[in-house]
């Protein structure tokens, strides 16, 4: 049996560094090259274009999509003006990342949201975030770890009877956390499978297709918490 081919959706950044200062760069952590692989699936890296014909040629490859971190999700999305608190939006990055989601919906591909991902996927079907977690009421973990990006950050409660339950077998992990932003409306057909002690909602997942979601870095912890590849694996087997 061919391994399946995953689709990693690119972040964007301009250097700073001397001889490529003001060079603008598509990229993938290769945490994520990693752990696809060590999950049994072939990474493809998704650059960020606006051609819907040329996105679509390079999904009719794929056999899922996993949506990448990065910077915040303009909130002109999902209906709202930016707050003081909205930090670094690229418009080209949201319009690429939302028609693919909704391409993968009509092509019935898996998708798994990792950070960022998250929000995209509660934006691309109809729902709402928090631009800052300051927002949410009776927040009081720091979402943003100032420990290492491999270590441990706080803990979520995991809801039973959900995919994540069925990946991970256990009500309560330990994540790592690196967001200002979270999910507010969740969107129809959509459930939340993990909350936060502090009550922000730490995952999601589609009621009936291959489509879930998590707020932390599961990519970045694999290698040191070697718990995190089984929702990787889990979601390759998806896109067997």
């Amino acid at each position: 049996m061919s391994k399946p081919l995953i689709g990693i959706t690119c972040d964007y950044m301009i250097s700073d560094k001397d001889l490529s200062l003001g060079q603008e760069r598509n990229y993938v952590a290769k945490d994520f090259i990693d752990v696809v692989m060590e999950a049994g699936g072939v990474p493809v890296l998704i650059p960020i274009i606006n051609s819907e014909e040329d996105l679509l040629k390079i999904m009719d490859t794929l056999d899922g999509i996993i949506l990448s971190g990065g910077s915040d999700v303009n909130p002109i999305y999902y209906g709202e003006e930016p707050s003081l608190h909205v930090g670094f939006t690229y418009t080209p990055r949201d319009l690429c990342e939302l028609f693919i989601v909704k391409a993968a919906i009509e092509k019935d591909m898996p998708i798994l949201g990792i950070s960022r991902g998250q929000q995209i996927i509660t934006v691309a079907f109809g729902g709402k975030l928090y631009q800052d977690i300051s927002d949410v009421e009776g927040t009081y973990i720091n979402h943003f770890q100032r420990a290492g990006i491999h270590d441990i950050g706080h803990y979520v409660d995991i809801k039973k009877g959900t995919k994540l339950y069925e990946v991970f077998d256990t009500e309560r992990i330990l994540v790592n956390s690196f967001h200002h932003q979270s999910a507010k409306v969740v969107p129809k057909n959509f459930i939340v499978s993990a909350y936060s002690s502090d009550g922000v909602i730490e995952a999601i997942e589609h009621e009936s297709k291959p489509i879930m979601a998590v707020q932390w870095h599961p990519e970045l912890m694999a290698k040191k918490h070697p718990v995190m590849t089984r929702l990787f694996e889990y979601f390759v087997k998806q896109c067997v």
